[in-house]
């Protein structure tokens, strides 16, 4: 117990110490950044969440985007109908329709998920367009995107992440699924249905992107559709939560825990840079360079540990 207390600490200090840093840094950052901050990183998380369930069971989805906007769209026009509760039941309806689509789509045709998302990026990002209108443009009012503002925003990663820990830890879809993305070979001579399971994890990450369209359109209160897979630079944060945060596993063995740490840590490093006035283009480069140091570590640390290893056997 007190050995993941004091990881789980060791793991807070990372987000900890790049503020910190950019707040000596940078003159623009500080506390007063930190509601921003936080309420940025909210979205990555939950797409993350999400995208994990896919990349757990061996798949790869670059649609999460996409599916984020569309659920949106689908549940800004139903706010401008129904309020509250047009705008909770159109994102899940959005969300939830695109993800039993995908499902569907990848059990029957068999052919790789990550060509699959790229057909829905193309098909979804064009009937969310046409769905907002000319302008392209969708706003609903302040009594309505409260519910997924700041500090609900929170609420609701807190609240998924407690749902995705029960869902990665504590359910058997949840080992099958870990299990069919470590070795699908060997879950088929045991008698588990990996395509099965895998049509399940599609289906499971529309509750995510359901929630990630609420907090999207909730942030500003407004959304932009567009097209020519413009929605597809917003899945590179989330995937680099996962990244990190299976990284950082070995310390603790708390998968959402570790996406928000690598999500809250990802986005202060991009404001940062904001705040010190890098360019988009830099901003990139630094942060690949970033994650390339940390897993070339990882691993340059796991070579070592095993050299250290076989020495002492011999």
């Amino acid at each position: 117990m007190k050995k993941n207390v004091l990881n789980i600490c060791k793991l807070i200090a990372l987000p900890v110490a790049l503020y910190v840093v950019f707040t000596i840094c940078a003159s623009g950052f500080g506390l007063h950044n930190l509601p921003i901050v936080i309420s940025q990183s909210m979205i990555p998380v939950m797409m993350g969440l999400g995208l994990y369930v896919m990349m757990e069971a061996g798949l790869m989805d670059l649609s999460m985007g996409a599916r984020t906007i569309f659920a949106a769209i689908i549940g800004g026009i139903l706010a401008q109908k129904f309020g509250v509760v047009g705008l909770i039941v159109g994102c899940f309806a959005g969300g939830l329709a695109v993800a039993l689509i995908m499902a569907v789509l990848y059990r029957v045709m068999k052919i790789p998920a990550m060509v699959i998302s790229l057909g829905i990026i193309l098909i979804f990002e064009v009937a969310g367009a046409k769905l907002v209108g000319s302008s392209g443009y969708l706003r609903i009012a302040e009594s309505e995107y409260f519910i997924g503002s700041y500090p609900f925003n929170i609420i609701l990663v807190l609240i998924a992440s407690i749902f995705a820990y029960i869902l990665y830890y504590r359910t058997k879809i949840g080992s099958y699924i870990t299990a069919v993305g470590n070795d699908e070979k060997m879950c088929k001579n045991v008698g588990i249905n990996a395509d099965k399971v895998k049509f399940i994890a599609v289906i499971l990450t529309g509750i995510f992107g359901s929630l990630s369209g609420l907090l999207y359109i909730c942030y500003s209160g407004s959304i932009t559709a567009g097209t020519e897979m413009t929605s597809l630079s917003m899945v590179f944060k989330p995937i680099m939560c996962v990244i990190l945060g299976r990284y950082m596993r070995k310390n603790i063995e708390c998968m959402p825990l570790l996406i928000f740490i690598g999500g809250v840590s990802i986005t202060i490093i991009f404001n940062g840079f904001i705040a010190l006035g890098f360019s988009d283009a830099i901003q990139d480069i630094v942060l690949g360079l970033f994650l390339i140091v940390i897993l070339g570590f990882g691993a340059i640390t796991e070579n070592v540990l095993k050299l250290k290893r076989r020495a002492v056997k011999v």
